[in-house]
């Protein structure tokens, strides 16, 4: 992949992430005890992950910025997969509903083997997914968490999972062992059980789109539409 990319600046930039994330998790937190009591359930909730899913990827580029791109290793945007494509990425017509589809369809077969085996209820409910949550916020609330959720937080996934995790493992391992180790990676993360498949398949198709264009430009473009094709099936039921 022509990256610099090192496996310990994937890593940096994760506890970046994790502890970011916390960070502003604790003042949302904070802000709805000391503040939001008497407020809504929703309302609560809307202010205690706002700042996580708002704000919890500009720091986190903003800090990796700074650690990865002026100082240590000195990381160009091309090292972590910012770069043009080298074709046109006129397929994307094709593979974005291939993606999502071939996504859903591994989703629906492991809710049915779930079912068959009498465990409907291990992925959890609807209402512990982001998209439940979002389902639950007053419509305004809904809209900017929906904005973080389909714009900022696919820029910065595919920047760690695939610019960084893909194209660092790209250097030690087999091209399909990057692929499939970076999408196992992301899927976990991904922590509602039932939803791993589709993440992983996604994952899958994310870092085949990557290597294919050499960018991870059109990876972005498929994790765009389809974290906004869940906001938008989310929001239609406020």
């Amino acid at each position: 992949m022509g990256t610099r990319v090192r496996l310990r600046d994937t890593a940096l930039l994760g506890a970046v992430t994790i502890g970011s994330g916390a960070l502003l998790t604790g003042l949302g937190l904070l802000a709805v005890t000391l503040t939001a009591s008497g407020w809504t359930p929703a309302a609560r909730v809307a202010l205690a992950i706002g700042p996580l899913v708002l704000l919890t990827p500009l720091v986190a580029c903003a800090a990796g910025h700074a650690l990865l791109v002026r100082r240590g290793p000195r990381l160009a945007l091309e090292d972590v997969g910012l770069a043009k494509p080298n074709r046109v990425p006129v397929g994307l017509v094709l593979w974005i509903p291939l993606a999502v589809l071939s996504a859903a369809l591994s989703t629906g077969i492991a809710l049915g083997a779930a079912s068959l085996l009498g465990a409907e209820d291990a992925g959890g409910s609807a209402s512990s997914t982001p998209s439940g949550l979002v389902s639950d916020l007053p419509l305004p609330a809904g809209v900017a968490v929906a904005v973080g959720m389909a714009l900022l937080f696919p820029l910065f996934e595919e920047i760690l999972f695939r610019g960084m995790l893909h194209g660092a493992l790209s250097r030690h391992v087999a091209p399909w062992a990057a692929a499939v180790l970076s999408a196992t990676v992301f899927s976990l993360v991904h922590v509602t059980p039932l939803l791993m498949p589709y993440t992983l398949v996604l994952g899958l198709w994310l870092g085949w789109l990557h290597r294919r264009y050499e960018s991870i430009v059109p990876s972005v473009v498929l994790h765009c539409c389809n974290n906004a094709l869940v906001t938008v099936i989310a929001l239609s039921s406020l």
